[in-house]
C-alpha cells in the first residue's frame, strides 16, 4: 500500500480556508464562560476603554486597555480570553447572569451560583433549584 504522490517542492499550496475563531485579539462583545471545572457558566463582557476605579466605578485617567467582567465583577482578561471566545451571547443573556448572581448572592451566598469560583454540587442545600 503507498500513498499518493505530492511533491512539495512544486510550490503548489493546498487550498484551505480558515473556519475557525482568530483569537490572536480580543473582541469586544459578550460571551459565555464557567471558570472552575464544574462551575456554574456566566457571562463575560469584553470591552477596550480606560480603566474604572475600583471603588467607585468612574473612568481613570489612564491608557486604554482591554478589560473584562464576569457577571459584573471586574476579572483578568486573561483568565478569560480566548476561552471563552467560542461562545457568544446576547448583551440580555449577559444581564441575566449577572441578575441571577445578584440574586444568589442576597438569597444563596453559599452557592456556586454566588461564587462562580467554587463548583457546583446540585445535591447541596445550598444550591438552588434551576426553575
Amino acid at each position: 500500500m503507498s500513498r499518493a504522490q505530492f511533491s512539495y517542492a512544486s510550490g503548489r499550496a493546498i487550498d484551505r480556508a480558515f473556519t475557525g475563531i482568530d483569537v490572536s485579539e480580543p473582541t469586544e462583545g459578550y460571551y459565555r464562560h464557567r471558570l472552575v471545572f464544574g462551575g456554574v457558566r456566566g457571562g463575560v463582557h469584553i470591552w477596550y476603554g480606560p480603566p474604572h476605579d475600583p471603588d467607585t466605578g468612574d473612568e481613570m485617567d489612564r491608557s486604554w486597555r482591554w478589560q473584562a467582567e464576569f457577571d459584573g465583577d471586574y476579572i483578568e482578561l486573561d483568565r478569560v480570553w480566548p476561552d471563552c471566545a467560542g461562545e457568544p451571547i446576547s448583551e440580555a443573556d449577559y444581564r441575566a447572569y449577572c441578575n441571577r448572581k445578584a440574586w444568589a448572592r442576597q438569597n444563596a451566598p453559599n452557592s456556586a451560583f454566588a461564587n462562580r469560583r467554587q463548583r457546583r454540587d446540585p445535591l447541596s442545600i445550598d444550591c438552588p433549584l434551576p426553575f
